[in-house]
Parts: C-alpha cells; sequence; structure tokens
C-alpha cells in the first residue's frame, strides 16, 4: 500500500471513529430528546446559514486584500472559493481528492496562477490564525474572568493555545527567512536530501519571492485583512448565540463566547478527525453543560451547526457538477507550476 492510499485509509477509519463517537453521544443523550430540541430551531436555521456566509464573505474579502499583493482577483471567485474549500473539508474523505486549502489554490487558478495562488493562500491563513489566537486567547480571559471555568478545561485550553501560538511562530519565521535557506542548511546535515533540493530549487525560490512580496504588502491592507478574520470568528458567536435562543434558552454574551471558544479550541485539538465528526459535537456539549445548560442542549447546538455544514458541502457538489469543476492538477498545470518565473 503506497503513501497515499495509506492516508486515504487514516482519514476513513478517523472519520469513521468520529461517526461512532456521534452516535455515541446522541444515544448517551437520549434520540428524543436530541431530536425534540434541535427540531426547535425550525426557520432559524436559515438565518443560522446566512450569518455562516457572512464569516464567508469576510474571509473571503480578506483574502482578496492578501491575494492583491500579486494581482487583482474578483471577489465573486473567491467567495466561491472559500465557500466550496469548506464544502471540502467537511466532505473528506468520502469525495475529496485534496484539503480545503488546496482547492482553494486550484478554484481560482484561472485568475491567478499556482505559484502566486498558493503563497497566497499561506499567507492568508496565517493572518486567519493569527486573528483567531487574539480571538481565543482574548475569549477564553474574558470567560475565565466572568465565568466558573473548571481548572482542568482552563488547562487544556491554555495548552492547546500555547501550541497554537508557537505553530504561527514557526510559520512567521519559515515564511520571513525563507523556506529554501532553511532547506539548504538542513541539506548540509543530510547530504540525501541535496538531490532533491537542487530538483525543487527553482520552485522554492519562485516560492520565497511570493512571500517577501507578501510581507511587502500595505500594512494598512494587511491590518484590514486581519480585523475581518477577527470579525468572522465574532459572527461565530452570533450563531452560537442564534442557536440557543432558537432552542428556547436564556444567551448571555459570556456564555456565547466560552462555548464558541471552547470549540474552535477542541476542533484544533482534534484536527487530524476530518471535518471534526463527533469532535464538534463533543465539544459543543461538553462547552454547554459547563456553563449550566443541559446535554442535549449542547449536542442539538453541535448538530445544528453540523446540519449547517452538510447544507454548504451540498452546495459545493452542486457548484462542482453545474461548473465540472475538478479539484485536481492535470499534468499540465503540475508542469506549469514546476516553470520558473
Amino acid at each position: 500500500m503506497n503513501i497515499n492510499n495509506k492516508k486515504k485509509l487514516a482519514r476513513i477509519i478517523l472519520t469513521v471513529l468520529g461517526l461512532l463517537l456521534l452516535a455515541i453521544l446522541i444515544y448517551r443523550v437520549g434520540p428524543r430528546e436530541v431530536w425534540e430540541n434541535t427540531r426547535q430551531v425550525g426557520y432559524y436555521f436559515i438565518l443560522i446559514c446566512l450569518i455562516a456566509l457572512g464569516w464567508i464573505f469576510l474571509q473571503s474579502a480578506a483574502w482578496a486584500i492578501v491575494q492583491s499583493a500579486f494581482q487583482p482577483v474578483p471577489l465573486r471567485a473567491l467567495f466561491k472559493a472559500r465557500l466550496m474549500a469548506d464544502g471540502v473539508t467537511t466532505l473528506v474523505p468520502m469525495s475529496a481528492n485534496v484539503g480545503g486549502e488546496a482547492a482553494r489554490a486550484i478554484i481560482i487558478r484561472q485568475y491567478s496562477p499556482l505559484r502566486e495562488g498558493i503563497p497566497g493562500i499561506l499567507f492568508d491563513k496565517t493572518v486567519e490564525s493569527f486573528a483567531s489566537l487574539v480571538f481565543l486567547t482574548s475569549g477564553l480571559f474574558i470567560s475565565i474572568l466572568y465565568l466558573r471555568i473548571p481548572e482542568k478545561y482552563k488547562i487544556s485550553a491554555l495548552t492547546v493555545l500555547v501550541s497554537i501560538t508557537v505553530v504561527i511562530a514557526v510559520m512567521i519565521i519559515l515564511q520571513l527567512k525563507g523556506v529554501y535557506g532553511i532547506l539548504h542548511r538542513l541539506a548540509r546535515i543530510f547530504p540525501r536530501s541535496r538531490q532533491w533540493l537542487l530538483e525543487k530549487e527553482e520552485i522554492l525560490r519562485q516560492f520565497d519571492r511570493n512571500m517577501r512580496t507578501l510581507f511587502r504588502h500595505s500594512t494598512l491592507k494587511l491590518a484590514t485583512a486581519f480585523l475581518m478574520h477577527f470579525a468572522s470568528r465574532w459572527l461565530g458567536v452570533l450563531e452560537v448565540y442564534v442557536i440557543v435562543r432558537a432552542l428556547g434558552w436564556s444567551a448571555p454574551l459570556t456564555k456565547m463566547l466560552f462555548m464558541s471558544v471552547f470549540v474552535v479550541i477542541a476542533n484544533t485539538a482534534f484536527f487530524l478527525i476530518p471535518g471534526q465528526w463527533g469532535a464538534a459535537e463533543g465539544a459543543s456539549l461538553l462547552a454547554a453543560t459547563t456553563v449550566g445548560y443541559p446535554a442535549a442542549v449542547g449536542l442539538s447546538l453541535g448538530l445544528v451547526r453540523r446540519a449547517r455544514k452538510v447544507v454548504y458541502a451540498l452546495v459545493t457538489v452542486i457548484l462542482m457538477l453545474a461548473g465540472r469543476q475538478k479539484l485536481k492538477l492535470s499534468p499540465g498545470e503540475m508542469n506549469n507550476l514546476k516553470k520558473p518565473g
């Protein structure tokens, strides 16, 4: 079995385990009670989907600002790519050939070549991650200040935040220092990698040049992109508020903030599970019970958010079929990617 097949098998196994966890949670809480809670959302589900569109739009606008360091890309194209990328993430591993982030570069390749699209997405992801870190840190601080959070959850959340900080720091260092220079130094230690480095030298140098272009982008524009990503996180809090209110419960801002932050942190911790199936719903349940809601409310919250993701996954399938969109590279495109300049 080759590496790709092993990866696919691992994704399938993790997805099955996640679905099994979700089934166990529903069984333990009570299928009837969960269903009765979830169905109360009713027409509010339309508003929930619109809120999600709102943060996808903000993320797309932030990406447009980053990508404009090379050349402007139509916002509608970026919005479609971001929407489809989220759908692909939900569909993995059933129908996707590439992950959601990689799919973005492929979807917009008619407007931006891969040698510009890939660095742009990586840089945008760095800005988004930094905005998320600020949101999570401030949200956790406010939650600890105003809510009674068990020590074990505080420690777990802080551990994940430290890990996120380290990852972001490494990403920024690699982008600033240049991937080629770092790999060239490593090649001195591991001689067997020198041949590979020689073969990929021009691609890596081109990548480093494009990353430097992004870092030289307007400070004001990058700050605006950061604020858009930060605002998109707050729309996630709004989504939690609307769902809890639709379920018939009061929704104090501090509790909604904690629940939103806790789920994002849990999703980050369980990033290996494709789409965080089961993990996200379990985190919603745990977060809700921590701040005083019944387990059925927390699980219903997770299921409603999952239903919204499935809706946009179906939209992704429709867009792929309507536009005959293929989320993989042809041999010709791979050759073009390898060409310098």
